[in-house]
This record gives C-alpha cells, structure tokens and sequence, in this order.
C-alpha cells in the first residue's frame, strides 16, 4: 500500500504501544520518587535535630560544672509562620565522681515515641532522634602544676 506524499505517521496500534510502554516505565520510576522525598525530608528533620544538639552541648559547655543537671525541654526550628519543627531534648546528667559526671542528650522530634516505636531498628536513624554520650569533668590543677 502506497501512502500519498505527507501523510505517513504513526498508526493507532504504534501509538498505544509506546503508550503503555510509557506507562509501564512511569509505574517503575514512581516508587523511587517516593523513596526520595521520604529520606530528603528525613534528613531534614535529622539536621534540625543535629544543630539543637550542637547548640545544647555548646551551652553544656558554657556551664560551670556543679550546675549541669538534669533537664528537659522543647526548641523549635525554622520559621514559624511557614512551619516550624519542634523537638524535644532530654538530658541525663549522672555524677560518677565528685568531679566526673556522664552526659547523655537525646533530641527527638515532637509527636513521635520516644521509647522506640518507629526508632526501633536498622532504620531508626532516619527519623530524626540523635543520642549523644559525653563525660564532663572539673577543671582542677593536677600534680605538677605547681
């Protein structure tokens, strides 16, 4: 069969091939875009997490030793007009010594468990809480200072 000079193309039968071709890649491709926006926005969350740790240890270590006790409370971060994260932050300050004390700061994400839950696991870590272990000492002048 012999076409008439411009008009060759694709027939109906092409074209719903590639189309279902197209869909049967899209369907592929559309759980990877999921993964995606699932670790980005764990990620973000784990930084918040990450920089009110620094923030609180930094401050840990501004205090004069007697006075680091234990303590809990909730910070946020971002801009609360377009939604802000609020995380809870724990610490656990344990004497060992008269001039030794254990340290133990966990922030974790408001409205979520703290007692494992969704933390439990190989993948706990993408849900934000960050544990830090840290010793605190005096500062005393030691035998050969003098």
């Amino acid at each position: 069969m012999t076409t008439p000079k411009g008009q060759g193309g694709f027939t109906l039968v092409e074209t719903t091939i590639a189309l279902v071709l197209m869909m049967i890649v899209s369907a592929g491709i559309a759980p990877l875009f999921v993964y995606a926006m699932r670790y980005n926005s764990a990620a973000a969350i784990r930084a918040g997490a990450l920089a009110i740790a620094q923030v609180k240890l930094e401050q840990l270590r501004a205090t004069p030793f007697n006075s680091c006790v234990s303590s809990t409370e909730t910070l946020s971060v971002g801009d609360p007009s377009s939604g802000s994260q609020s995380y809870t932050v724990q610490l656990t300050v344990v004497n060992t010594t008269s001039t030794l004390k254990d340290i133990t700061l966990v922030v974790t994400p408001k409205a979520r468990s703290t007692t494992g839950g969704q933390y439990a696991g190989q993948s706990g870590w993408m849900y934000g809480q960050v544990i830090i272990y840290t010793k605190r000492t005096t500062i005393t002048p030691g035998p050969n200072l003098n």
